[in-house]
C-alpha cells in the first residue's frame, strides 16, 4: 500500500531529499499557526507562556501596564488564541494589546472539564480553577488535592467524578513574615530559608523562620492527612512559588513545575475549542 507521501513524490517527480524538506517546512508552518498564549496575573507577578500544541516554547514575567504583550506578538505572529487568569485586575490592559487575538478571560462562567459545587461561584479565584484543571490534565477522573503555596495557601479538591470542592485559604509564607513585621514594633522582616529548621532557636530570625516555615509544613501535613481519610487514593499536588521550601519534607506528593498552571489554562482553552 503506497502512502500519500510516496504518491505525491511520484506525481511531482521531486527528489526524496527536497520533498522531505518541503514537507518539513509545511509541517513547521502548520505547527506555528497553532500557537496559543496563556497568561497568569497573580497577586505579585504576571507571567505568560506560549504553547506550540502542548509544548511551551517561551515563558517569562511581564508588566501588564507596559507593551510587553505587543512585543511578544511581534515575536510570535502565529498566536491566534489566548486565555487570561487574573486575581489582580489588569485584564483590560492585556486585552487592549491582544485586540486581534481570540482571548478567553477565565471565570466561573467558562466551560470547564469539571463541575463547581461552590455556593458563591462568582467569587472563586480563576487561579484555583486553572490549578484544578492542571490536576485534571495530569490525573483525569481521580481524587486529587491541589495545594498552592503563593501569597496565600489554597486547598482544592478534584474528585474522581469530576467535581471541584473548595477548601481552606490561609496566609502564605511571605504574608506571615510581613504580618509579624508590620504588626509588631521590634520583629524584623524575614524571608524563607533553605537551612535546617529548628524548634530550639538561637536568634530572632531563626525563631521567625522556624515559626513560619514549620507552621506551614505542619499545617499542610495535617490537611493532607484529613483529606486522605475522606478521599481514597488521593493524589497530592504541591504548586506555587514557595513550594520549593517544602521539597523533601513531604512524602508521597507531586511537586508541580512552575508551568503547572499554564498547563491547566491550555487544557481549558482546548476543552472549549472542542465544545
Amino acid at each position: 500500500m503506497t502512502t500519500n507521501y510516496e504518491q505525491n513524490k511520484k506525481k511531482l517527480q521531486i527528489p526524496n531529499s527536497k520533498l522531505q524538506t518541503f514537507y518539513y517546512f509545511c509541517t513547521l508552518i502548520i505547527i506555528q499557526m497553532n500557537e496559543i498564549l496563556t497568561i497568569d496575573i497573580g497577586n505579585t507577578k504576571a507571567k505568560y507562556a506560549v504553547f506550540n500544541d502542548n509544548i511551551i516554547v517561551e515563558t517569562n514575567f511581564f508588566d501588564p501596564l507596559s507593551d510587553d504583550l505587543k512585543q511578544l506578538l511581534k515575536k510570535h505572529p502565529y498566536i491566534n488564541k489566548g486565555i487570561i487568569s487574573s486575581v489582580n485586575g489588569k485584564i483590560n490592559e492585556c486585552l487592549a494589546q491582544l485586540e486581534n487575538i481570540d482571548t478567553t478571560v477565565l471565570s466561573y462562567e467558562t466551560k470547564l472539564p469539571f463541575s463547581l459545587t461552590y455556593n458563591e461561584k462568582g467569587k472563586i479565584g480563576p487561579d484555583r480553577l486553572a490549578l484544578v484543571a492542571a490536576a485534571f490534565a495530569e490525573r483525569p477522573h481521580q481524587n486529587s488535592l491541589v495545594i498552592d503555596i503563593g501569597t496565600c495557601i489554597t486547598y482544592d479538591i478534584l474528585t474522581d467524578d469530576d467535581q471541584h470542592l473548595g477548601g481552606p485559604i490561609s496566609p502564605g509564607m511571605q504574608l506571615r513574615f510581613k504580618a509579624m513585621h508590620e504588626h509588631t514594633a521590634l520583629l524584623p522582616l524575614c524571608t524563607p530559608t533553605y537551612d535546617e529548621l529548628k524548634i530550639i532557636c538561637n536568634d530572632t530570625v531563626e525563631c521567625l523562620q522556624s515559626g513560619v516555615q514549620l507552621g506551614v509544613l505542619y499545617e499542610i501535613k495535617e490537611f493532607i492527612r484529613l483529606y486522605s481519610l475522606k478521599f481514597n487514593n488521593l493524589n497530592v499536588f504541591i504548586s506555587g512559588g514557595d513550594n520549593i521550601f517544602l521539597q523533601n519534607k513531604l512524602e508521597n506528593c507531586i511537586f508541580a513545575s512552575s508551568n503547572f498552571m499554564f498547563n491547566g489554562l491550555r487544557l481549558i482553552l482546548k476543552y472549549n475549542d472542542n465544545q
